[in-house]
């Protein structure tokens, strides 16, 4: 343990692995394994052997916290690896063994993005919402919330995505999110009918946004559909009266 608290990596990692060899089936091989685990996920960037690792510490750890924090980088990793449905499984059963505060919103954090990735969205929308009403002064839940209205208005739902987007400008009116939900809440008014909002909110952001283009293309979008929404008001109305010839 000193070693690794002194980045002596290599070193670290050779008595770890001399404790398993030593004492295989052991508590004490548990925690090596899941030190070793640790190292491959934070020093050599190896998921796939970390998972490994971790498993193997499962086996053999009987300490409740850290078992609990081997599941979770176990399901990180197995994430990482696009292995979701393994992934959430191992959280399901971590959100089962009654973690701590911190652990349980990272875990029901990442299952929310596996839901996501699944294309699970009212599913993953549930959760996000548990996690903004449990820390939305928090960074998880600052990240929640903005999920919470980009996924409403993934699903239709603009009148609760717009209202949802707004509250959360409202609070954090330029953090590194606000472009992004800007860009929403746009399309989201737009989607309602408010047309000059939703140009003024997407001239706003320009230079802002991540992706330019894409608020170039709703732009015109949302000037196409006013341009439509005139010529049928044009042809709904009527005619004037053509006056009698004397």
């Amino acid at each position: 343990m000193k070693a690794l608290r002194e980045f002596r990596i290599a070193e670290a990692e050779a008595d770890f692995r001399k404790a398993i060899r030593i004492a295989p089936r052991s508590g004490i091989a548990g925690l090596s394994y899941y030190r070793l685990g640790e190292i491959e996920d934070r020093f050599e960037n190896r998921p796939d052997r970390a998972g490994e690792d971790y498993i193997r510490a499962l086996e053999n750890l009987s300490d409740a916290e850290t078992r609990q924090k081997a599941s979770f980088y176990l399901a990180r990793d197995l994430v990482s690896q696009g292995r979701l449905g393994n992934a959430f499984s191992v959280l399901a059963k971590l959100e089962e063994s009654s973690p701590d505060r911190e652990l349980l919103l990272r875990a029901t954090d990442l299952s929310a993005r596996v839901l996501e990735r699944e294309e699970h969205y009212r599913q993953a929308l549930d959760l996000y919402r548990r996690i903004r009403e449990k820390a939305e002064r928090e960074p998880v839940g600052r990240h929640a919330w903005l999920k919470v209205g980009l996924l409403e208005g993934n699903l239709g739902d603009h009148a609760a995505a717009a209202r949802d987007l707004k509250d959360f400008l409202r609070d954090y009116p330029h953090g590194p999110s606000a472009a992004i939900a800007e860009f929403n809440l746009a399309r989201d008014l737009s989607a309602l009918g408010h047309d000059r909002q939703s140009l003024a909110l997407l001239s706003d952001v320009m230079g802002r946004y991540p992706n330019p283009d894409e608020v170039n293309a709703q732009i015109a979008a949302v000037r196409k559909k006013m341009k439509q929404a005139e010529r049928h008001r044009e042809e709904a109305t009527p005619a004037p009266p053509v006056p009698p010839k004397k």
